[in-house]
């Protein structure tokens, strides 16, 4: 009887060991969400709103954009050709903070579901001139940033105001294109591969911002 419940004892490890040899990851938390993939509101801002976005942007001191360089420092450089401001969280602008969030929380609950907490980075306002002004290929994560889960882009500009200066992202095949309507709110993750396409003439604006939440792990 004692060496029958020790076969059985064995059998049963055995059984146990070669489950978690097949098994080494949970089937059951794969889906068919596409990550690789952006979600977007038509006139998420009224024009009313927009104006006074620009206003607010205009305000604040407009700097040369930046990139990090090899040596992790903030360097201008033709990689990345526009304008920015950043726009501070007050009572003047808590309402843009709340609208965008708001919007954030219906596209990550439809297409991806990650771990947002919260801003880390203010909003950034972007203006793009028809001088050939750009933003190649680039992620939004890295040294420094690496919590960043859902970058955002609002455009503050109508299709007619400029020509080139589309945003498209590239999730390692097909060039996707973002819709350019005034209002238009686009959300996508901070991983994917994106740019915006140089500018032949007029002026592009956009609202940027992040939402961030632990690293991805």
């Amino acid at each position: 009887m004692l060496k029958l419940l020790i076969i059985l004892i064995i059998i049963n490890l055995i059984k146990k060991t070669q489950m978690s040899l097949t098994n080494h990851f949970l089937p059951e938390h794969r889906s068919n969400i596409n990550h690789m993939n952006y979600y977007y509101f038509t006139d998420a801002f009224t024009p009313e709103e927009i104006l006074k976005i620009i206003e607010i942007g205009e305000t604040q001191q407009l700097i040369k954009a930046t990139t990090v360089g090899s040596d992790q420092e903030l360097t201008v450089s033709d990689y990345r050709k526009s304008e920015i401001s950043w726009i501070d969280e007050t009572e003047e602008t808590s309402w843009i903070y709340e609208k965008i969030a708001y919007y954030a929380k219906i596209a990550n609950k439809e297409l991806w579901n990650f771990d947002i907490w919260d801003y880390q980075d203010q909003l950034q306002f972007t203006k793009y001139y028809g001088n050939g002004g750009h933003y190649d290929w680039h992620v939004d994560l890295g040294p420094g940033i690496s919590n960043r889960k859902l970058s955002c882009v609002l455009q503050l500009s109508t299709p007619e105001e400029y020509e080139g200066g589309v945003l498209q992202m590239n999730p390692g095949g097909n060039i996707m294109e973002v819709p350019k309507g005034l209002g238009t709110l686009c959300f996508f993750p901070s991983f994917l591969l994106h740019r915006v396409t140089p500018l032949s003439s007029g002026v592009r604006k956009s609202l940027v911002t992040w939402l961030c939440g632990a690293n991805f792990r």
